[in-house]
């Protein structure tokens, strides 16, 4: 497996999780769960910034300009 297929399979399962959370947010009863629930939902939101920037960076090392990261 390549670096950038390998970097996107891991930027998909992070996306995948953080969608997940995302919609078990709902079932939350008490504070507690709640303020658990949204933490990790914050935990996955940044692992899919950091995945993305991983495969931005893999692309403009690859000579795509386009792909410079904000």
């Amino acid at each position: 497996m390549t670096s950038a297929t390998n970097a996107l399979s891991k930027f998909l399962e992070a996306h995948d999780r953080y969608l997940a959370l995302d919609q078990a947010r709902c079932s939350c009863r008490q504070p507690a769960e709640r303020e658990h629930m949204h933490i990790e939902i914050l935990k996955a939101y940044l692992e899919v910034q950091y995945r993305a920037k991983l495969i931005a960076g893999l692309q403009y090392a690859d000579g795509n300009d386009y792909a410079e990261v904000n």
